[in-house]
């Protein structure tokens, strides 16, 4: 069966046939009919005949009805035939056609796989990190609790705590757990493992079982029991052996822990801990304003969020009347625990989904003007189909397959090139990007990629189908090819042309703007130099070290030791590091300020951090006014502290603060500290992140204030690539206790992971970008190379009257710019109105930058000069004489 020409034997197409049960009747009269005037034939009376014929034939109502049903399933069967058989040829046709522009299918299929596989690789991050529920039972129910106070909110005190625990009846439980890394001793090797104290009902609110052993019970959450843990899956694999038998297995960290449990795979809470144990061991402080363990909760089934906070700020305002002045909150703030894990991320990963959408509808523009061109050049050969009996229905259903064969094979390729864009995005990701290993090519993905493949079908194949079989089949066969390119589907392609720009001019706009926001970030003064400097973090096991004397003298030890090895500079330690992220802080008084509130023994609050002499040396931070910590500075020695300009500007704005005095709090325990004098003043450094101000910041010695001494990281400045002197460290630190591991990182590395959210968006926003740039230089290129072939004969009769082909160039490049100018308009209003979104992504950059937009102007007009000179100028080449006889 020829695809527009039906045989004369063939049955009569469905839409021709008559209604099922007009046939049935006229076939059973016809039936009774030929009976009866058998019968006559035979003699009967013709009344006779026809009564005989009747009662012969039976119930004629039933038999009808019965050859209705037979005749709609033959009917039904008949079109599900014909279907399947047009859309087979549909299918060999399309083929044929692809086969036969082999550059054109390729370059379709390759267009579409990038923007199919970018959509697809960003989608799968968004659905492991974002959109996949937490790999807990009824996860939508586990909320975050913290205390809201006029300056901020904080964690719930523990004495509150429990009178939320007592009061409550929002939640089915609540708990407060901690977080941190310290020294753990009993496994294969003395490791640094990220240990987390959880309260009584912890595993109740997260509901996960024991997949060895058993979790504590309510017995090992009491101060005084017997110490208790249970470690991760991957701990007990990695350190443990594996051995399920748990008896005997010993761990050595804070406390001698009895390993009972091991938790099933895949419970990770808190992120990347490795051993839980009863918080209750240690007394905790009694105050209301010990902002110390983050509380987490699981509402019971039918209760809001919204209406948990309001019963909370109930209890919170009659412990208020009762508590006096040890207790501020004026509320409480409940969030799921899901938005709170993925907060951070939310927005820059629905950024850069829309920003490979956006790429997926240029992608798309660029087919459907590239079709819309090619079916015009297809102009004759569709009129001679419409001739010999082809619908335009049955044309737009042909070029439309071809559509969806691009699409179904630009999916299957767009699936490869989005397992290659995963690798390279999980490559360059932040580290600790919650969640990121659940992004995969998962059931999930696999059903968005096919949604989106049949969407662009859609989108790139169903209007130029349309406006293809449009077509005057007597102007067409009369005039050619040229039939099918008049003016107005000239505006067409320049419009198709215009959104491509418009597209392409948003991402570079925005890539623009994450370009020079990451390049501001580039540029700001740390307060410290990070080149060749080498960090070692040092937990001391507590059962070795159970006063801070001996903490101390192994620190001493240490930079003695590290100092001497060769290539080093300068080394010192200090409890937390500039981006550390962890910045615990205290009360502080100045000398000589009124008390507030009355009866409170602090002003303020402020950063603090224990030092050593040579750590301002080693990190490359600078002395402004005084001296820093010396050698002097030991136990039994008047108090020195050395102040950041943060500190400094707000204890005493205006005046010198050397030789000023203040007492700190929250160390010891507030007000527990002698007057220190001020001796110098360093640099500001930034806390968390290079871009967070600068907070007020205290340094003590940690002779002086051996608090937290326990935890100390060093400093090493070099002569030499810092990871090269690494095993002489490891060495030393051995030779003076072997139980003390050591994890080494540059500082390099340490000041790169603090922007490397920023690298990430940046990087993968500019990638779409620059492939925007391309797919509209490629349809420029495409469409003014078309309109030049389709215009040969005028540019040759144009060249032969004596125009110049510079001339000539000038005047296609003119119609092209022309196109790229409405697009660049068309851009400027998107981008405006998209890159808004953008804000909380930004350094000190405007949404609306002008620089950044008119170099993105810039750009894409080069671009699209660049692509439509090509053409123009090999169009000027052409021999009048040629084109005119080839015409």
């Amino acid at each position: 069966m020829s695809l527009f020409r039906r045989r004369p034997d063939e049955a009569l197409p469905l839409s021709r046939q008559k209604p099922v049960a007009e046939d049935v009747r006229r076939e059973v009269e016809a039936h009774l009919e030929l009976r009866a005037e058998e019968l006559i034939a035979q003699g009967w009376e013709p009344e006779a005949a026809r009564a005989e014929s009747r009662r012969a034939f039976g119930e004629v109502g039933a038999i009808e009805s019965e050859c209705r049903e037979i005749t709609t399933r033959a009917r039904r069967a008949q079109r599900r035939a014909e279907l399947l058989d047009a859309f087979w040829q549909d299918l060999v046709y399309a083929g044929r056609v692809l086969r036969g522009a082999p550059g054109f299918a390729a370059a379709a299929i390759l267009t579409l796989a990038l923007g199919i596989g970018a959509n697809t690789a960003i989608f799968s991050v968004v659905n492991g990190v974002l959109l996949r529920p937490l790999p807990y039972e009824r996860p939508e129910r586990l909320v975050d609790l913290v205390e809201l106070h006029e300056r901020g909110y904080a964690s719930v005190p523990w004495t509150s705590f429990l009178d939320l625990q007592a009061q409550s009846r929002s939640f089915e439980a609540l708990a407060e757990y901690g977080g941190g890394r310290g020294t753990i001793q009993g496994a294969d090797e003395p490791v640094r493992a990220a240990v987390a104290p959880v309260s009584r009902d912890f595993f109740r609110v997260m509901r996960t079982r024991a997949w060895i052993g058993r979790l504590p019970g309510p017995g090992d959450h009491a101060e005084g029991a017997a110490p208790v843990a249970v470690v991760s899956y991957r701990f007990w694999r990695s350190h443990l052996g594996g051995d399920r038998d748990l008896s005997g297995k010993r761990l050595r960290g804070e406390f001698g822990f009895d390993v009972i449990g091991v938790l099933p795979p895949g419970f990770d809470f808190p992120g990347g801990t490795d051993i839980w144990h009863p918080l209750e061991l240690n007394r905790q402080p009694t105050s209301r304003t010990a902002h110390n363990w983050p509380a987490i909760g699981r509402l019971k089934p039918g209760v809001s969020p919204r209406q948990a906070e309001e019963e909370l700020r109930s209890i919170f305002r009659r412990i208020g009347e009762s508590a006096g002045p040890d207790f501020d909150a004026v509320g409480a703030r409940v969030t799921p625990l899901q938005e709170l894990l993925t907060g951070s991320v939310r927005r820059p990963l629905f950024l850069l989904l829309g920003a490979s959408a956006l790429l997926l509808l240029a992608a798309c523009t660029n087919l459907a003007s590239t079709l819309l061109a090619r079916g015009t050049a297809r102009a004759s050969e569709l009129a001679i189909r419409t001739a010999l009996g082809a619908g335009r229905l049955r044309i737009v259903r042909q070029v439309f397959t071809e559509s969806l064969v691009i699409a179904v094979l630009g999916c299957a390729a767009g699936l490869l090139v989005a397992s290659l864009l995963l690798r390279a995005l999980l490559a360059l990701a932040p580290v600790g990007l919650m969640r990121l290993g659940d992004a995969r090519l998962d059931p999930w993905v696999l059903g968005f990629t096919v949604a989106v493949g049949l969407t662009t079908a859609v989108l790139f194949g169903l209007f130029p189908a349309l406006r293809i079989s449009d077509v005057d089949s007597g102007a067409a066969m009369r005039e050619g090819a040229r039939a099918g390119g008049g003016p107005r589907r000239q505006r067409l392609w320049s419009l198709l042309v215009s959104v491509e720009v418009a597209l392409a001019l948003v991402l570079l706009a925005g890539s623009g703007l994450m370009l020079r926001s990451f390049a501001t970030v580039l540029g700001i003064d740390p307060g410290f130099r990070a080149d060749s400097v080498l960090t070692v973090e040092l937990d001391l096991p507590e059962r070795e070290y159970p006063d801070v004397v001996r903490a101390v003298a192994f620190h001493d030890r240490a930079l003695e030791a590290l100092r001497r090895i060769p290539g080093v500079e300068a080394a010192g330690v200090s409890n937390v590091l500039p981006l550390g992220g962890d910045n615990p802080s205290g009360g502080i008084q100045v000398e000589g300020k009124a008390l507030l509130p009355v009866g409170h023994p602090i002003t303020g609050f402020a950063v603090y951090r224990l030092a050593s002499t040579g750590y301002f040396e080693a990190m490359g931070m600078r002395i402004v006014r005084g001296r820093g910590l010396s050698e002097g500075d030991v136990a039994g020695a008047a108090p020195a502290i050395v102040v950041n300009e943060a500190l400094a500007a707000d204890g005493w704005p205006g005046q010198d603060p050397i030789g000023k005095r203040l007492r700190i709090g929250g160390m010891d325990g507030p007000g527990a500290e002698p007057w220190a004098t001020v001796v110098g003043v360093v640099r500001n450094v930034p806390g968390s992140a290079v871009t967070s101000p600068a907070r007020p910041t205290y340094y003590y010695s940690y002779r002086q204030l051996p608090y937290r001494a326990r935890w100390m990281t060093a400093v090493i400045r070099t002569r030499v690539p810092p990871l090269s002197i690494a095993p002489q460290v490891r060495a030393a630190l051995r030779e003076i206790d072997p139980a003390v591991p050591a994890e080494f990182r540059t500082m390099e590395e340490r000041l790169a992971t603090s922007i490397a959210d920023r690298r990430f968006t940046m990087a993968v926003l500019g990638a779409f970008a620059g492939a925007a740039l391309l797919l509209a230089a490629v349809g420029i290129y495409g469409v003014v190379s078309y309109a030049v072939a389709q215009r040969t004969r005028e540019i040759g009769i144009r060249i032969a009257l004596g125009a110049r082909p510079r001339t000539v160039a000038r005047m296609v490049q003119g119609r092209a710019m022309l196109m790229v100018g409405v697009g660049i308009v068309l851009g400027i209003a998107g981008a405006l109105a998209l890159t808004r979104v953008m804000r909380s992504q930004l350094y000190e950059v405007s949404p609306t930058d002008p620089g950044t937009f008119a170099a993105a102007i810039v750009v894409l007009g080069a671009a699209g000069w660049l692509a439509s000179w090509i053409p123009a100028r090999r169009g000027t080449r052409v021999d009048p004489m040629v084109a005119i006889r080839t015409e």
